[in-house]
C-alpha cells in the first residue's frame, strides 16, 4: 500500500469569476512543484490529514484529493491562507468529520469554489460516543467553576478516526460519495473500499496485541482527542490538561488536574504537538511527572499515513504505560 506524502495544495482555475485564485495560483505553483494546467479529474477536499490519507488510497488516480488543515496545525481553530483558499477553488466534494470539530471546512471550500460543492460528515454515521466527565474537565469542583454544560464541540466526541474499526465504519459514506461522483469507476471504487476495511483490521489488531504489553491504563491527556482509542484499548482517560484546545486552564483546575494525577499514582501524562504544551509541562512539573507525546493528527515525517500515525502512538503508549 502507497503511504504518498500528502499532495501540495495547487490547483489552477477553471472559473472565469475567480481571477484573483488564478492570479494567486500563479505567484504560488512553482514555490510548490505543482502544475498551473486545468485538471481534468474531479477534485476532492478532505479536512484533517487521517481521513485524507484514507480518501486518497480509496480515491486512487482518478481523484484529485487535498488535504485541507496543513500539517502541524490545530483542527479547533483554522483559518486558511489567500493561497490555501485558492488552491481549493476547484473542489467538487469534500469530507469533513462533522460533530462540530471542523464546520469551518463547508464555509472554506464554498468561499473558494461556490455554493453547490457538497459536503459529507463522516462522523454521524460512526455511532459516536460522548465525552465523558473527565473529557469535559469536569473533576471535583471545576464542573461549578466552569460552568461546564458541554465541551465546545458538544456533548458528542467527534475525534472518530483514533479508533480504526470506527473509520472502517466510514468507510462506505466515502466510497458512496465519490461513486456519485465518478460512477464509471464504482466497482474500482469499491474494491478499494474493501482492501481499505482490510487493512484497518489489520492496523486494530496489531494496536490490540500491542496493547496487552501495557502494565498502566490510568491517562491524563491534552484534550479529549483520546477517548475513541481509550475505549477501544482499555485505557482510562482521568483528565485531560485543556478542555477547551488552545483556552490556557484556569490556576484552579490546573491544581485539580495536578490532584487527579496523583491520585492516579500510575497515570502517564501527555501533550499535543499542535497546540501549547506549557500547560502540561506546569502540570507535570508540579505533579512530579514526565510527559509525553500523543499526537492526534499527524502528516508529519513519520507519520505520513494513518498507519503511521496511531503506530507512533502506540510506541509512545509502549514507552509511558509498560
Amino acid at each position: 500500500m502507497s503511504h504518498r506524502q500528502p499532495i501540495c495544495l495547487t490547483s489552477g482555475p477553471r472559473r472565469s469569476w475567480r481571477r484573483w485564485a488564478a492570479l494567486w495560483l500563479a505567484l504560488f505553483t512553482s514555490a510548490c512543484g505543482g502544475s498551473s494546467t486545468t485538471p481534468t479529474r474531479p477534485t476532492v477536499a478532505v479536512s484533517i490529514f487521517p481521513v485524507f490519507d484514507v480518501v486518497r488510497r480509496i480515491a486512487g488516480d482518478r481523484f484529485e484529493v487535498l488535504c485541507v488543515l496543513p500539517p502541524g496545525r490545530t483542527e479547533h481553530s483554522y483559518e486558511p491562507t489567500p493561497r490555501e483558499l485558492a488552491a481549493l477553488a476547484e473542489t467538487d466534494l469534500a469530507f469533513a468529520v462533522g460533530l462540530e470539530l471542523d464546520g469551518w471546512l463547508t464555509r472554506v471550500v464554498r468561499s473558494a469554489a461556490g455554493d453547490d460543492v457538497r459536503t459529507v460528515e463522516l462522523g454521524p454515521s460512526i455511532e459516536p460516543r460522548r465525552f465523558t466527565p473527565a473529557e469535559l474537565g469536569i473533576i471535583g469542583e471545576s464542573h461549578d467553576e466552569h460552568g461546564h454544560d458541554g465541551h465546545h464541540h458538544g456533548a458528542i466526541d467527534p475525534h472518530f478516526w483514533m479508533d480504526p474499526l470506527r473509520m472502517e465504519r466510514a468507510i462506505d459514506p466515502i466510497v458512496e460519495a465519490l461513486v456519485a461522483l465518478d460512477p464509471e469507476d464504482a466497482a474500482g471504487l469499491r474494491a478499494r473500499g474493501e482492501a481499505e476495511k482490510a487493512s484497518l483490521r489489520e492496523l486494530h489488531a496489531a494496536i490490540e496485541g500491542a496493547s496487552q504489553r501495557w502494565r498502566r491504563r490510568d491517562v491524563v491527556t491534552f484534550h479529549g482527542s483520546f477517548g475513541y482509542f481509550a475505549d477501544r484499548y482499555r485505557l482510562r482517560v482521568v483528565a485531560v490538561v485543556e478542555p477547551l484546545p488552545g483556552r490556557e486552564p484556569t490556576p484552579r483546575y490546573v491544581e485539580e488536574v495536578v490532584r487527579a494525577l496523583r491520585a492516579a499514582e500510575s497515570a502517564a501524562l501527555f501533550y499535543e504537538p499542535q497546540l501549547d504544551p506549557r500547560p502540561a509541562r506546569i502540570v507535570a512539573r508540579e505533579a512530579g511527572r514526565t510527559i509525553h507525546e500523543l499526537d492526534p493528527l499527524g502528516g508529519t515525517e513519520g507519520r505520513d499515513s494513518y498507519e503511521a500515525l496511531l503506530l507512533h502512538d502506540v510506541a509512545v503508549l509502549d514507552e509511558a504505560l509498560r
